[in-house]
């Protein structure tokens, strides 16, 4: 499987998940694939965010809300140990 971008290298893991898809799946079951790998990349990425304030005072004090981010990230952990099927509804 290559993206196009020969120096990034992929887990096996995910490389076996997208495979199992496309197999048992095929072309829609890769679009929910990757519509759900979108959602999950726009909150791994505010979660990063604000724990980027913490780690930096000076951002902190920008508006965001540390207690919205901390919940989120216990939200973001236990979700994904317990039931990931019940994050997407």
């Amino acid at each position: 499987m290559s993206s196009g971008n020969e120096s990034h290298s992929v887990d096996a893991l995910v490389v076996d998940v997208v495979t199992r898809v496309r197999d048992r799946f095929g072309a829609d079951g890769l679009r929910d694939l990757v519509s759900l790998a979108q959602r999950e990349l726009s909150a791994v990425e505010q979660a990063e965010a604000g724990f980027q304030q913490i780690d930096d005072p000076a951002a902190a004090g920008s508006g965001g809300d540390m207690a919205d981010t901390q919940a989120f990230a216990a939200f973001v952990e236990q979700s994904g140990e317990e039931d990931p099927d019940q994050r997407w509804g």
